[in-house]
């Protein structure tokens, strides 16, 4: 099934200069992939969260292979990084845990007033760019797809905002018949309630 089939886990890490966190990416739209990342400090007791939604043409994430990766500075750096593949397109996100900040596409972010950021033009000769940053107020992930599935946080944070719903353009079709049966399926967890 494709819904198993498009979520690629980067990593789930432990130990790093006192936080862990988890992270995923995964398609969520005929336009969209998504990369979801949390870090918990435990030094200071915060939570950071990030959701990237990488907008395309339909289907842009179909060509080439996928795959994704990560890794940290080890126990004396709060620096970690992460990058996903998708449609022979690599994209990487360098997070300082720190100072709560990510830099991304030429741009530092700080994630104590973002945690959202649209992408857009991923497929683009010109590049991906960003177009928008949001704060989207933490809420619970959403009910797993299948029961025995872990929740998803990355429906949790789109169903609570409509423009983020929009912003995945679930009406398009796609050219591949089975992932375009999915799409209704995928999109559905997607939906504000």
């Amino acid at each position: 099934m494709i819904v198993a089939a498009s979520a690629i886990p980067f990593a789930q890490t432990r130990g790093f200069r006192g936080g862990g966190g988890s992270s995923t990416s995964k398609i969520v739209s005929p336009v969209v992939v998504a990369s979801w990342r949390a870090h918990d400090n435990y030094a200071d007791g915060s939570t950071t969260t990030l959701l990237v939604l990488w907008r395309g043409k339909p289907g842009w994430f179909t060509a080439g292979g996928r795959g994704s990766g990560g890794g940290g500075g080890g126990s004396s750096s709060s620096y970690a990084y992460e990058y996903m593949s998708y449609g022979g397109r690599t994209f990487m996100m360098e997070f300082d845990d720190d100072k709560h900040i990510v830099r991304m596409l030429n741009q530092e972010i700080a994630l104590k007033d973002t945690n959202v950021v649209l992408v857009d033009f991923v497929d683009s000769e010109t590049g991906a760019t960003i177009v928008g940053y949001r704060w989207i107020e933490p809420g619970p992930p959403a009910p797993p797809l299948v029961e025995g599935a872990a929740a998803d946080p990355i429906a949790g944070v789109i169903r609570r905002s409509p423009e983020l719903y929009d912003y995945l353009h679930c009406d398009l079709k796609l050219s591949d018949p089975l992932m375009n049966a999915m799409m209704p399926i995928i999109c559905g967890i997607m939906r504000p309630r």
